[in-house]
């Protein structure tokens, strides 16, 4: 029988796996992770934020269904993605003597899903991981394609690995208990899969901003769906980043990387600086001629619709650009720019002029 709730199927290399969203499907993880040979016991790894009430649900579901559950809960924020907190996870399942066969499950954002993604396939040269999103912007992005890392102070997701979880499992109605802050920051992912790849995800955006901001179930499960499928098959066709269709799901995120490295991680979340350098790209596509003006209007509007920055006042231009120098798509000294040629369709383009860059980063923070 079709699983109602499956928005796509990851294919890579090494297989593939689901990725499902559904209203109150956490209480359904013991039998869904059973059927992915998930055996006991598992090793939950969340947040101080999370772990009451999502991760204490994801703990009494696997029991129920049989799978015996530890919880190590991390220190919500960013900066919880570090070498110290990884060295912690790793002595604490030392102690538990954790096996290669038993797996690691991240429940909540996208920083616990990127640590416990970095811990699971370094731990014992990689165990099983399975990543539960109870952040809007882990659910349409960060939970989908195996990219798990930490950071270092000179930027972000400096050291890491491609580690593919055996499934994703996102319960929408865990959105219901987060801030208005936090659930338009991970609109901003969603929104810009439209921008890069679904004019029609725009449209929808366009009609429901209202209802997605009160976590409508219908529609936000809907879209929900439609940005992981998004996500799922550009991961599909290009895994590991090497045919410029993987780097797409990167617009905005030059100068918002920038952005939150410049700011220690402690000003703007990572969907805030998603959206200002959604902003900064749409301002170099049009100065080189690539969209109008309508265009970086129709995005700005909208961005503003769910109350996210357009600028970044209170930092200087040296600040922006000194990390993105350090970007992980740094070819040969040069940013690689994604940038619009119409609402839909997204290029790359490594000739952007450095001037061009300083005078868009200026009129940002000014």
């Amino acid at each position: 029988m079709p699983d109602v709730d499956l928005a796509a199927t990851v294919h890579h290399s090494g297989g593939s796996y689901p990725v499902v969203a559904g209203w109150g499907i956490i209480d359904q993880l013991g039998p869904r992770l059973k059927e992915l040979g998930v055996k006991s016991p598992a090793y939950i790894i969340t947040d101080s934020n999370v772990m009451n009430p999502h991760g204490r649900r994801v703990q009494r579901a696997l029991e129920a269904g049989g799978i015996a559950a530890h919880c190590f809960i991390l220190p919500a924020g960013e900066s919880s993605k570090s070498f110290e907190l990884a060295q912690a996870i790793y002595q604490w399942l030392v102690g538990l003597r954790a096996e290669r066969g038993q797996a690691i499950i991240a429940v909540g954002g996208g920083v616990v899903g990127d640590l416990a993604g970095f811990v699971a396939a370094t731990f014992l040269r990689g165990v099983p991981f399975i990543q539960v999103p109870t952040s809007m912007a882990a659910m349409v992005d960060a939970s989908i394609g195996g990219k798990v890392a930490i950071n270092l102070p000179q930027g972000k997701n400096l050291v890491g690995a491609f580690y593919q979880p055996r499934g994703v499992f996102a319960d929408v109605q865990t959105l219901a208990t987060l801030g208005r802050r936090e659930l338009a920051e991970g609109w901003a992912e969603a929104i810009k899969h439209g921008f890069i790849l679904d004019p029609a995800l725009v449209d929808l955006f366009e009609e429901h901003a209202e209802a997605l901001m009160e976590v409508s179930p219908e529609i936000s499960t809907e879209v929900i769906r439609r940005s992981m499928a998004i996500k799922a098959g550009v991961v599909s066709q290009d895994e590991r980043e090497t045919l410029d269709i993987r780097i797409l799901l990167n617009y905005g995120h030059t100068i918002g990387h920038a952005l939150e490295a410049c700011t220690e991680y402690g000003r703007f979340l990572h969907g805030e600086g998603v959206s200002i350098g959604m902003m900064g790209a749409a301002r170099i596509a049009r100065e080189l001629g690539m969209i109008g003006q309508d265009v970086v209007d129709r995005q700005r509007r909208l961005l503003e619709r769910f109350s996210l920055p357009v600028r970044a006042h209170g930092v200087t231009v040296e600040q922006v650009l000194r990390p993105m120098s350090l970007d992980k798509k740094v070819q040969g000294g040069a940013n690689r720019w994604v940038l619009l040629e119409r609402v839909g369709k997204a290029v790359v383009r490594r000739d952007v002029p450095r001037e061009l860059v300083e005078a868009t980063v200026r009129e940002l923070v000014s």
